[in-house]
């Protein structure tokens, strides 16, 4: 049984290589093609309930990407970073940070708890 279960396998493997041959001698060759990037896409968030405030915008073509993202700091300054890519030159960003004017950092809301008297209760046999 393992015999055949061999020979089944040489088989294949014999027939793998041939196939491989074929392909190369008919001029093909293994590249990796890639189609050009190219996509936008923005969002912003307002959330009153938790203050939650940020958004991001980028654009790619091809090797090129620009985008920009901010946020609303916890010490009411708003946080704003351009960045690009540009081919290999890796990730490049400045950071921009203002204070906004009038900005209160959502209160934390207070849950009130009513404490409600335990009665105990004893029982005879």
């Amino acid at each position: 049984m393992s015999a055949k279960i061999l020979s089944v396998a040489l088989l294949v493997a014999c027939f793998g290589v041939i196939a491989a041959q074929h392909y190369y001698q008919q001029g093909h060759h293994e590249e990796e093609h890639y189609a050009s990037a190219h996509y936008e896409y923005a969002y912003d968030v307002h959330d009153d309930h938790t203050g939650d405030v940020h958004g991001q915008k980028e654009s790619r073509k091809d090797h090129t990407t620009q985008g920009e993202y901010y946020l609303i700091d916890a010490d009411g300054h708003k946080r704003t970073v351009t960045y690009h890519i540009d081919g290999k030159s890796g990730f490049i960003a400045q950071v921009h940070r203002e204070p906004i004017k009038g900005y209160q950092a959502p209160q934390p809301q207070v849950h009130k708890v009513l404490a409600v008297p335990v009665q105990k209760a004893y029982y005879q046999h």
